[in-house]
This record gives structure tokens, C-alpha cells and sequence, in this order.
């Protein structure tokens, strides 16, 4: 079997997975899509996938976030890595910084580069890709040579670009946090260091219902580590919840606080897995 993530290669997803153990030692496989890579799980094309799920500067993924939501119950986060992310410029070997004419990358890449985008090269366009690997790929392959990508700095050695600025990302302790997902099953065993991700549907979506959720889980002292609202769509106002705890599913705190919120609400497990692995302490470059 083999593990999928959001490509092309060169992509931060792609770092991340070197970090997942469950993918260690198997084949890897890049989707050009966070829809992709998931649906090839929930088919069994794939043992599971590595996605982005939230970054410290521009926030939740909702690619990600809304399959997660949308497949509850076919779906599990069975662990989550954080890597940093740092953001060079670049284009073909001969271009130069005042010829660019257009910026490519991810939507997350050019929130975070966008005051840098604005002041050193302002009568640039920024165009959406799927990723930023993808946006390096695109510059290399295009016979556009007023065209630059803001990706990791090994995208432009992988596909033979030049940098033409390094860190011009917001923050240099940027960070994006990734799930691995697999189908829905048994957890692994507890740690003591776990974390549970629910989806949590009101059947009355009256006032206080939030309030009630929170109060069941502050009563058993069960940490809530981070919260989501995800639409259900129609009537407008109604949502799922996703709420990630620090406890494991089969905790006696965090099973009886579901038990009781299951008598009001519809609440479905995706997954419990232990608590984030960061890399921010390596030597070796990691944003691939």
C-alpha cells in the first residue's frame, strides 16, 4: 500500500509525511488536491493521506476541514505533525525581480506574502494555485518568464528555478499543522499524551446549545484544545462543530461527556492520536 499527500512533490504536505510513522516505509503518492488524496482514501485506493489542516498566520484550511466534516464516520485523523513554513521567491534562471509580472502560489502562501508581494514587486498579479509546489512546477514548465512562485526554498532546487528572494513570508515562526487520515476504525492505543478530534451536530441548534457542549466537557475536565464552526448549508445559521480535546476517546472523562452530549446532539468520532509532533528543532531543512 502506499501513503498519499497534496502535491506535486516539493510541497510542505510532502515534509510533513516524512514525519507521520505510520507512512514510514511506504510508497508515496502526490494528489493534486486535499479532495483527491482523501477521496483515494475513503476508497481504499491509499492506507491514508497527509493534509494540511490549519496555519498559525492564515488560519484553518477549508478544503481540508470541510471533507473532514462532510465524511465523519468514513474518516480518521490518526496523528498530526507541524512543520515550519518559509517562503522564497522564484522564477527562471534570467529573470529578474522588477520582470515579474504575476506571483503564483496557495492561497495560505500569498495571505502570509502578501505586504512583501505589495512593496517590492506591486504591479505583480497573484494567482491562485493549488499548491505551492504546484505553483513552482507551473513557473518552470510555463513559457511565461515574467512568472514567479512563493514556495519552499526546495522547490526551486527540484524544479530548477532561480531564488530571487528568500523569507518573504509575515512571520518567521510560521508554522503549519497537518493530520494524517486514514478510514474510520478502532484508535490506536493511549499514550497519555492523545488528543481526540469530534464532529458535533445540534439536533436544536437553540441558544446555549455551544454553551451546553463546552459546559459537559469542562465538567469532567476535559480540555478543549480547538474549536471550528463548519455551515451545514440550508437554513443558514446551523452548524457542525469540530472540537478537538485533549483526552483519548476511550478515556472514561471523554466517553461519558459523549455519552451525555449524544442524548441532544449527533456527535461522531474522527479519531484520537497523540498530541503534535513539531520539527521545528531539526537541524535539517524541512520544508520541502
Amino acid at each position: 500500500m502506499s501513503f498519499g499527500y497534496l502535491g506535486p512533490r516539493g510541497t510542505f504536505t510532502e515534509s510533513a509525511l516524512r514525519l507521520v510513522p505510520a507512512a514510514s516505509g511506504l510508497p508515496s503518492v502526490p494528489y493534486p488536491t486535499v479532495t483527491a488524496a482523501l477521496a483515494a482514501v475513503r476508497s481504499g485506493d491509499i492506507t491514508g493521506a497527509v493534509v494540511p489542516l490549519e496555519n498559525s498566520v492564515s488560519g484553518t484550511v477549508p478544503a481540508t476541514l470541510g471533507e473532514l466534516v462532510s465524511h465523519a464516520g468514513r474518516l480518521a485523523i490518526d496523528a498530526e505533525v507541524e512543520v515550519p513554513v518559509v517562503f522564497a521567491l522564484m522564477a527562471k534562471p534570467g529573470t529578474a525581480l522588477g520582470d515579474i509580472k504575476r506571483v503564483l502560489s496557495h492561497p495560505h502562501a500569498l495571505h502570509q506574502c502578501r505586504r512583501w508581494i505589495a512593496r517590492h514587486i506591486p504591479q505583480a498579479e497573484v494567482v491562485v494555485s493549488s499548491s505551492t509546489a504546484a505553483a513552482a512546477q507551473h513557473v518552470a514548465e510555463s513559457g511565461a518568464v515574467w512568472d514567479a512562485a512563493a514556495a519552499a526554498p526546495e522547490a526551486a532546487r527540484r524544479y530548477g528555478l532561480k531564488v530571487l528572494a528568500a523569507g518573504i513570508g509575515e512571520r518567521n515562526d510560521a508554522a503549519t499543522r497537518f493530520v494524517s487520515v486514514r478510514r474510520a476504525g478502532p484508535p490506536p492505543g493511549l499514550t497519555g499524551r492523545d488528543r481526540s478530534t469530534l464532529v458535533v451536530t445540534a439536533d436544536d441548534a437553540g441558544p446555549g446549545t455551544l454553551a451546553s457542549v463546552l459546559s459537559e466537557l469542562a465538567e469532567r475536565n476535559v480540555n478543549l484544545a480547538w474549536i471550528q464552526a463548519w455551515p451545514l448549508g440550508s437554513p443558514r445559521g446551523r452548524y457542525s462543530f469540530v472540537l478537538e480535546v485533549d483526552r483519548h476517546i476511550e478515556e472514561a472523562q471523554l466517553s461519558e461527556a459523549v455519552a451525555v452530549l449524544r442524548r441532544r446532539a449527533t456527535v461522531v468520532s474522527l479519531g484520537s492520536y497523540p498530541r503534535i509532533v513539531r520539527a521545528f528543532n531539526s537541524t535539517k531543512e524541512v520544508a520541502a
